[in-house]
């Protein structure tokens, strides 16, 4: 198995953290911190590749940590950042381009556009959930064709491949199952082209 790569999140807001963190966990080995000091703390002993930076934060600032981890001589001097943050002022927006940041997302953060800028920074790793999104299309085709044999095996398959899945897959897959073994396939249907559209979210860009 490929070892995953390691992404520091920086924010003193908890939910902001637990939303990185939600959205990536799949895909890297994520790490977090509540400020900067912190997070300067953890880099004497870690090596990442990617650093995702809120701008304001008690003790020290978004921009005093960048300027401390581009003169220290540590394993992430030339570790790629970009900064997730509240502030759209040009100005900071420039200020932090010019401190050698590689992006700019504005919160709050939107899974499709914060994918983009990691997978344009440091590539986003293959979706693993391409095996459920080709059963689920597999059932989708059964369900409208109206060939419930083929849909409660594909069912079954589902139910196996979920039980690694995060809870709210889960919960859709059994909506899904609940439907489609009760014959009510067109609200079957429905489901799972949401599940489906939420996975794609997911999907490497």
């Amino acid at each position: 198995m490929t070892e995953r790569k390691i992404i520091l999140a920086v924010d003193d807001m908890p939910e902001s953290l637990t939303l990185l963190r939600s959205m990536l966990k799949d895909y890297f080995d994520i790490r977090v911190a509540k400020s900067a000091k912190m997070a300067l703390g953890l880099l004497n002993n870690l090596q990442v590749a990617l650093i995702l930076l809120d701008i304001e934060m008690p003790g020290m600032t978004g921009f005093e940590f960048l300027r401390q981890l581009n003169v220290k001589d540590s394993l992430n001097k030339d570790t790629p950042v970009i900064f997730v943050t509240s502030h759209a002022d040009k100005n900071f927006i420039t200020q932090a381009l010019d401190n050698g940041a590689k992006g700019y997302l504005l919160k709050p953060i939107k899974a499709e556009a914060l994918y983009k800028k990691i997978d344009a920074v440091i590539g986003m790793p293959e979706n693993k959930n391409s095996l459920l999104e080709e059963k689920l299309n597999s059932l989708m085709v059964a369900a409208a064709s109206g060939d419930s044999g083929r849909a409660e095996s594909i069912i079954k398959e589902l139910t196996v491949i979920s039980k690694g899945q995060e809870a709210h897959i889960r919960s859709s897959m059994e909506s899904i199952a609940k439907f489609i073994l009760a014959f009510d396939y067109e609200k079957g249907i429905i489901k799972i082209k949401e599940l489906l559209h939420n996975l794609s979210l997911k999907r490497k860009w």
